[in-house]
């Protein structure tokens, strides 16, 4: 057999050398923990016993301490549950002098998962629909699980009309349908929407608002220079301030008031801008009188 052996006397007044098999395999041992280390080498080993914040494991023969942090990806109550497994480990510690080594099976755990997510990331594409649960709910939107993989709603994306809080639409843990907007494989984000962009009222506004039709709308928002009014959730016309009243207006706070349901005649409408042109004020114009026709002048009476 060949051997390896660390020299521990060269005469051990005999004339023999004194070597050392048990000393040689730990300084191997050593250089190769520390290659491992640089190499970010992923290694299996089998847990022998739980000790004080932790677990030990052997690795090229050297004792292994494993702290409960690294042994999950969560938190674990009962250490012993894992004697006796056999777990794959990254060399995180490396300290020879002081024979100190630490494992962590944490990190390959993370590694795995990072990957696990990358895959289900790059399967999707704008425009796939998803199946998905509502994890949490923020101010500015929703996060959903779409399986492993976290996706978040926009609160801009929740309805065709204004909403000012997420909840007024869903509520945690509710089952919901998504359509993908866009996917950003490098930060490893999701941007949903629950809005199918096929039914999209704009799609619709041409046909459905025919200038010159007079329909029926809410005031929703004042500005300086007229009125929004909703025709429909997503829909909104603006009526310009000359557009308000048959009179001068000089605030369209003055004629109108928020929330508001008022008759309004459309003007124009491009569905591409998302632009539509109202009138109140000709809305409101009474129907003019058919012009009666000029009295025939009589005819003379012969005698």
């Amino acid at each position: 057999d060949k051997i390896e052996g660390t020299v521990i006397k060269r005469d051990d007044g005999a004339g023999n050398i004194l070597l050392s098999c048990a000393e040689a395999k730990e300084v191997l041992g050593w250089d190769k923990l520390a290659a491992y280390l640089e190499e970010k080498t992923i290694l299996s080993v089998k847990i022998s016993e739980v000790v004080n914040k932790g677990v030990v494991a052997y690795l090229e023969g050297i004792r292994g301490f494993i702290p409960a942090s690294h042994l999950a990806l969560e938190y674990v109550e009962d250490l012993s549950t894992f004697v006796g497994q056999t777990m794959d480990v990254r060399v995180i510690t490396v300290e020879k002098e002081k024979k100190k080594l630490v494992l962590s099976a944490r990190d390959v755990l993370r590694e795995r998962e990072a990957e696990k997510l990358n895959q289900k990331i790059a399967m999707l594409s704008p425009g796939t629909v998803l199946e998905g649960k509502v994890e949490s709910l923020m101010p500015y939107g929703a996060f959903v699980d779409l399986g492993g993989v976290d996706g978040l709603i926009h609160i801009s994306e929740m309805s065709w009309g204004r909403i000012s809080n997420p909840r007024e639409v869903l509520k945690e843990g509710q089952a919901v349908e998504v359509f993908v907007l866009d996917v950003d494989k490098e930060k490893g984000k999701i941007s949903l929407s629950l809005k199918d962009a096929n039914m999209n009222p704009w799609k619709l506004a041409v046909d459905k608002y025919a200038v010159g039709s007079i329909v029926e709308g809410k005031v929703v928002r004042m500005v300086p220079f007229g009125a929004f009014v909703e025709l429909e959730p997503g829909v909104d016309g603006l009526v310009h301030i000359s557009q308000i009243a048959n009179k001068h207006v000089v605030k369209p706070e003055d004629e109108l008031k928020v929330g508001e349901i008022i008759n309004v005649k459309v003007l124009e409408v491009n569905s591409e801008q998302k632009k539509i042109s109202l009138s109140k004020r000709q809305a409101d114009a009474p129907a003019e009188a058919p012009a009666e026709a000029p009295a025939e002048e009589a005819a003379p009476v012969e005698e």
